[in-house]
């Protein structure tokens, strides 16, 4: 045994550079194939027994979030989802000065959508992150001023604690958001995200008329003024009391001052219809995503000792960088979910596994549980090792190790989700083969591909497409095999982008304490067969290929 010890981690290298050279695009079962001449050795596999069982996702920590969701979707299976959004306002000038005179021309929001240029003259930018959004699944849309205070320290709890806001609308066990409806800003019935470039204008000085000067990308962008728009009906005298008016108060003149006297505003969803899926990701975050008031002031030089008063052009900005939070607001399927609550168990597993972003429903996986013949964990670990005296001797090389999930298609919607992603439920922490992949591409989102294989279509012997998901564990089981590492529990997730690996707390930890950011931004849905599936050859499956010596 210690000579195939020695002979097997001489010869790992040169395997490992054979695989190295496999694409990506090979099937797990042709590993190995092309190995020819390595006396002594054989390439095998085995499938091990894996028990995921349901757990629902329960309110999470919904500020600080990197990007926000707005909007309605409604998912056939699940229900559906409302997601509105609060965020304070910061100025970028503090103690203005707004001159003699002064003049309030417009007041515009504007929020850039996540969108990607395109070579299409007709349709030069495509939108990201965005979940329907056709003209039949418009939605209401209203903008308030928000009347509640968004406190930055948490007074009940330790000096310095930040403020915790939660998915469901609270800060605590018994404390809520409260009323956040105050001015209505603006509204509009028939809200839609437009894909298309804005133009900005601006009058030309020459022919005094109003003229396209440059363009921005597509961006929900509001007029709050300034328009004879209906959907805003504020008067000149409401921007001007409420900012101008206050130009040597102490409320303009820090930051905190002014989050509590302008406490941000609060965007409003309601559906037109129950099945409308319109629901965008924004980046409130960005140095674009501002509420900037137009005005023109006069300003007075001396020239040659003569005083000369003109016209001239300010902005007021403010951004959204202080705290910002999503609150859901779900109507679920109660059968759905009494089917999750009532199915869930960590000793037998569940024929399905039903995983839905937001505060939806994540799946729990365990592997080497007892097999069929009543091996236990330990048993099967120690087929591919041995442990005396604290030492560990490998019996077996791991090649490549992965999950492979089917996806039930009679019950899920057709619409599955392009990824799934996998963690360490004990440490909220991504496995070792998160880290050891360097397969990326532009953005996060788009990376990741050897170890989350995303989703794929098959056909099987009969003719039928077959979609499955698979998750390479090689180094995570290696860690647990060789270098003695705990074999953690680990929970499955629909994802948005799982580039964003940080997880949000729960409201209240039990057994599991949070979920990842790339969950909780995406509204969609799968339905995966589970260990106890009754259709035997679509259960979750880890195959491990290994190598061993040929006694």
């Amino acid at each position: 045994m210690k000579y195939f010890n020695s002979v097997l981690f001489k010869s790992s290298c040169a395997l490992a550079l054979i695989f190295m050279t496999q694409s990506c695009e090979n099937e797990f079962s042709e590993i190995g194939t092309d190995i020819v001449g390595t006396p002594g050795f054989e390439i095998k596999n085995k499938t091990y027994p894996v028990t995921t069982y349901n757990k629902k996702i329960t309110p999470f920590q919904s500020n600080g979030l990197a990007e926000n969701l707005l909007g309605y979707y409604y998912d056939p299976i699940f229900g559906a989802s409302t997601v509105n959004f609060v965020g304070q306002l910061t100025p970028t000038t503090l103690a203005p000065d707004f001159g003699d005179n002064t003049v309030l021309d417009s007041v515009v929001l504007t929020i850039p959508y996540n969108s990607t240029a395109t070579s299409e003259e007709t349709r030069p930018y495509k939108l990201d992150s965005l979940y329907g959004g056709t003209e039949s699944d418009a939605i209401k849309l209203s903008i308030f001023r928000n009347t509640y205070f968004l406190r930055a320290f948490d007074p009940n709890a330790d000096l310095d604690a930040t403020q915790n806001y939660y998915s469901n609308g609270t800060l605590a066990q018994s404390e809520t958001l409260g009323e956040l409806e105050g001015q209505l800003l603006y509204f509009n019935n028939d809200y839609l995200p437009n894909p298309n470039p804005i133009g900005l204008k601006e009058i030309n000085e020459e022919t005094d008329v109003l003229e396209v000067t440059s363009t921005i990308p597509p961006s929900l962008r509001i007029p709050l003024f300034g328009t004879t728009d209906v959907n805003s009906s504020i008067p000149e005298e409401y921007w001007k009391d409420v900012i101008f008016s206050k130009e040597d108060d102490e409320v303009l003149s820090k930051v905190n001052n002014f989050y509590e006297y302008f406490r941000g505003l609060y965007f409003k969803v309601e559906p037109k219809s129950v099945e409308n899926k319109n629901l965008i990701q924004l980046d409130f975050s960005s140095a674009s995503s501002n509420v900037i008031l137009y005005y023109t002031y006069s300003k007075t030089n001396t020239i040659d000792g003569v005083e000369i008063t003109t016209d001239d052009q300010g902005e007021y900005e403010m951004r959204f960088s202080g705290n910002r939070v999503n609150v859901f607001e779900n109507d679920f399927n109660t059968s759905v979910l009494q089917t999750i609550e009532d199915t869930s168990t960590d000793d037998e597993g569940d024929d399905y596994l039903y995983l839905k972003g937001g505060e939806g429903s994540m799946a729990v996986v365990e592997l080497f549980t007892e097999d069929e013949n009543g091996a236990t964990r330990t048993e099967q670990l120690n087929e591919f090792r041995e442990v005396n005296d604290g030492v560990i001797t490998t019996k077996r090389l791991i090649n490549e190790a992965y999950l492979e999930f089917y996806v039930e298609t009679s019950l899920s919607i057709s619409d599955s989700p392009w990824r799934v992603y996998i963690y360490d439920l004990d440490n909220n922490l991504p496995v070792a083969d998160f880290f050891m992949d360097q397969s990326t591409d532009a953005t996060s989102s788009d990376s990741k591909f050897r170890h989350l294989v995303p989703l794929t279509t098959e056909t099987d012997a009969n003719g039928v497409e077959q979609k499955k998901y698979k998750i390479r564990l090689t180094e995570h089981l290696n860690n647990i095999v060789i270098r003695d590492s705990t074999n953690v529990t680990l929970g499955l997730v629909v994802s948005s982008n799982v580039g964003a690996a940080n997880t949000r707390a729960f409201q209240n930890s039990s057994d599991i304490e949070g979920v990842p950011t790339g969950t909780v931004l995406t509204p969609k849905s799968v339905i995966l067969h589970g260990n106890n599936s009754p259709d035997i050859a679509k259960r979750v499956k880890f195959n491990i290929y290994y190598t061993e010596p040929n006694n």
